[in-house]
């Protein structure tokens, strides 16, 4: 049988290109679903506030996350929040959370975290597991955090959204930190509200367009 390499050399060629760039990184848009984005906040009461929580949350999200299929631990990215957007649903709580010397959100609008790596990567199933590394920017303090996350990517689920082609990438995890380390009436009014400040990130990001050729244990 006679072969004729010069039609099936550059089929090869096109076919080894679209497997490495199915295996590449996806960028992952946060904006275009952003009212779908959480990201939660939970404050304990001090002893003179009686007991339990205060809840509040920002319902201005955005950023990017350039998620890498095929080695996890170079996924990037980052997530950037509106401090000014952050309500608790109380108005006295949601006025003294912007004053300066909380979160002086008019001043310092801006938080962000700026996604550096993955690592202890872990799959079950379609989902990965694993620890989220890189820089938090809260109130012009700057410091290294990690925390556990838990991803899944989703094939062409965009249009069920908004009627676009692309996928879904969500992204959940949950953090501790010090309102002291980050300047946020350090060491003051504990007796109303403790130290720390407990938060719930759940968001779901999208892809401008499907991917061909899947490693198919990784989506549904």
């Amino acid at each position: 049988m006679n072969l004729n390499y010069k039609i099936i050399l550059p089929f090869v060629g096109y076919l080894i290109l679209a497997v490495n760039l199915a295996l590449a990184s996806v960028e992952f848009d946060l904006q275009p679903l952003g009212n779908l984005n959480k990201i939660l906040v939970s404050l304990k009461k001090g002893e003179q506030f009686g007991l339990g929580q205060v809840q509040g949350s920002f319902s201005r999200v955005q950023g990017k996350i350039n998620f890498d299929i095929k080695s996890p631990a170079k996924t990037v990215g980052k997530i950037i929040l509106d401090a000014r957007s952050l309500r608790f649903g109380y108005h006295k709580v949601d006025g003294d959370a912007h004053q300066p010397q909380w979160l002086n959100s008019e001043k310092q609008p801006k938080i962000s975290f700026q996604l550096e790596g993955l690592s202890e990567e872990n799959w079950k199933g379609n989902t990965l597991g694993a620890k989220a590394s890189g820089t938090l920017l809260l109130k012009n303090t700057t410091a290294p955090i990690c925390f556990p996350v838990t991803i899944k990517y989703l094939c062409s689920k965009r249009k069920k959204f908004d009627g676009k082609p692309g996928d879904l990438l969500y992204f959940q995890g949950n953090l501790s930190l010090s309102r002291g380390n980050f300047g946020i009436n350090p060491g003051n009014m504990l007796g109303i509200i403790q130290d720390q400040i407990n938060v719930e990130i759940s968001l779901i990001a999208c892809s401008s367009g499907k991917r061909p050729l899947l490693p198919s244990r990784l989506f549904i």
